[in-house]
């Protein structure tokens, strides 16, 4: 898989836990507050990215994410189901963190690049990695029905290593396509932000050749 992809292997993800991000990953370990504002989508991705560091090397500028993704969408975050489940073929083998995937369900409103036909009755599945800890369901309901772009691979046929396989949610159609964000590739914003926010990221951590992007409307029009 490409490097700023943030899927891994059962084998693996205990390591994520002490890599060091390249480009800066601050918001990944800030502290969610004890308030919560409804309209905003700050809480949802400070949890989502809590305690992951995962070393990358950045989308340099709207070019290179074409260049790489298999598929970079706008849209809506409807909601957050059960994720990817990472299976060994020995059970003795099994990670405690094979279960740190959820699925973000992206209504898309528009592909800025790659082929439409693999967006399916209007849906996008992103799987996101996380430390495990915060249910599909508690990010639901942190959900202001969030605006995202997301730069993303296709890992339907993705196997984590050898002595593992990846078992697909039961929430996701069996004829959709299983993908996964860039680290620096999954942007969100809620009603009241005046910013967007990435799970792990921030706008502060994207290249210069993103125009100094700071909201999700300015992120889009950099790939017109």
């Amino acid at each position: 898989m490409k490097t700023n992809i943030v899927v891994m292997s059962a084998a693996a993800l205990a390591l994520a836990f002490t890599a060091t991000a390249c480009g800066g990953a601050d918001s990944a370990t800030t502290a969610v507050s004890g308030t919560s504002d409804a309209s905003s989508v700050r809480e949802l991705t400070d949890l989502a990215g809590q305690n992951v560091h995962v070393d990358y090397d950045p989308l340099t500028s709207p070019a290179d994410a074409r260049k790489k993704a298999d598929l970079i969408v706008e849209g809506t975050l409807t909601k957050v189901e059960n994720g990817i489940k990472l299976a060994a073929t020995n059970p003795a083998q099994a990670s405690p963190e094979q279960d740190a995937y959820v699925t973000f369900v992206v209504n898309v409103n528009k592909v800025l690049d790659g082929d439409a036909r693999k967006v399916k009755d209007g849906k996008v599945y992103v799987s996101v990695y996380t430390d495990g800890t915060t249910s599909p369901a508690k990010l639901t309901a942190l959900n202001p029905q969030a605006k995202v772009v997301a730069v993303l691979d296709d890992i339907t046929n993705w196997r984590p290593s050898p002595d593992e396989t990846v078992i697909r949610p039961a929430n996701i159609p069996a004829a959709a396509p299983l993908y996964a964000p860039y680290t620096d590739g999954i942007w969100l914003q809620g009603r009241t932000d005046t910013q967007m926010f990435g799970v792990g990221t921030k706008p502060s951590d994207l290249p210069p050749g993103w125009k100094h992007a700071k909201t999700v409307t300015q992120l889009s029009a950099t790939f017109k």
